[in-house]
């Protein structure tokens, strides 16, 4: 892992808290995902992670730039398409379940970005953890060319779970 980018979680934080304060809700649960580029790529990276030997370079390349990043909690973790694979096979190698909650509780797209707030779920050894997410995406010439998040876990023991995770 890379060292944090400086100044680069309380600008998403702000900008993301700011823009979904003043977005309108996503719609109910069940609604039909939006069909900007993001929702359509975790659609996607949901069905993919079912298959063994899908997450590869090629796969992420009809989706993101060849020099694409992912931000997580400020820190860079991935860097190009050939990353984007690796990282998602080690993860898809771990077996149990992950998915993107799609429809995103909100999202929406200003000038290059696309804005987004979401859950992360999954089931693994007997274990269910659930996230929200917030963050955006960045375009470039049809594709993304980064993907900045900060994620927060949910614990059942220390307030309710958000309705869309696992709970067993």
């Amino acid at each position: 892992m890379k060292a944090p980018i400086p100044g680069r979680i309380p600008a998403a934080l702000v900008a993301c808290a700011l823009l979904l304060a003043s977005a309108p809700p996503a719609g109910a649960a069940g609604a039909v995902p939006s069909g900007d580029l993001l929702s359509r790529f975790f659609v996607w990276w949901n069905e993919t992670y079912k298959v063994p030997g899908g997450y590869t370079a090629d796969a992420f390349g009809r989706w993101f730039t060849p020099d694409a990043t992912l931000v997580l909690e400020g820190k860079e973790i991935i860097r190009g398409v050939d990353g984007w694979a690796r990282h998602f096979q080690r993860i898809q190698a771990g077996g149990g379940e992950v998915e993107i909650v799609v429809p995103f509780k909100q999202v929406f797209k200003q000038g290059n970005k696309i804005y987004t707030y979401h859950v992360i779920r999954s089931r693994r050894d007997g274990k269910v953890s659930c996230a929200l997410a917030a963050g955006h995406a960045e375009m470039r010439g049809g594709k993304i060319s980064t993907i900045v998040l900060v994620r927060s876990t949910l614990e059942p023991d220390k307030g309710p779970l958000d309705p869309d995770c696992w709970t067993q």
